[in-house]
């Protein structure tokens, strides 16, 4: 008797969780708190701010997508916001030292690591775009917007 009581129950609570789930096909605009993130497909709701539709299955072409949109994070929001708080955390060291070279001699080696560290990173890329640029990779890889676009056809 145990087991029907829990074998209906199952059922009844796996049709009544499963029924609030989307199905594909059935996309919907996805509210703004789950608008964003790095995984541009397979979700069950598509987001409008992005120029694809994020309910399509994934494929190969989509872990490029999100291999961009790791690297565009890393790059333009979790880089300048370290080198922010590095510089802030050097400034403070030199500002409260007071005297001790010890302490001097350490915030500044943190405002240079940091100053180099952000040279090195965006002179990076600058090389490898002008590189880029100058062999003309976006012209003969047909891309649009650039060698560093990444167009999913689908």
């Amino acid at each position: 008797m145990k087991k029907i009581v829990l074998i209906i129950f199952l059922f009844l609570f796996s049709v009544s969780f499963f029924s609030f789930i989307p199905q594909r096909g059935q996309a919907e605009v996805c509210p703004p708190e789950q608008r964003g993130g790095l995984v541009p497909c397979a979700k069950y709701c598509d987001d409008p701010d992005t120029p694809y539709d994020e309910t399509q299955p994934c494929q190969l072409c989509h872990f490029f997508v999100m291999t961009d949109k790791i690297l565009d994070f890393v790059f333009l929001r979790l880089v300048p916001a370290i080198a922010v708080l590095m510089l802030l955390i050097g400034g403070i060291m030199f500002f409260f030292a007071g005297g001790n070279p010890q302490t001097l001699s350490q915030a500044k080696s943190v405002i240079t690591a940091t100053v180099m560290g952000l040279v090195i990173i965006f002179a990076a890329w600058l090389i490898v775009n002008t590189f880029f640029g100058m062999i003309g990779v976006a012209s003969w890889t047909g891309l649009q917007g650039g060698w560093f676009s990444i167009n999913c056809p689908i």
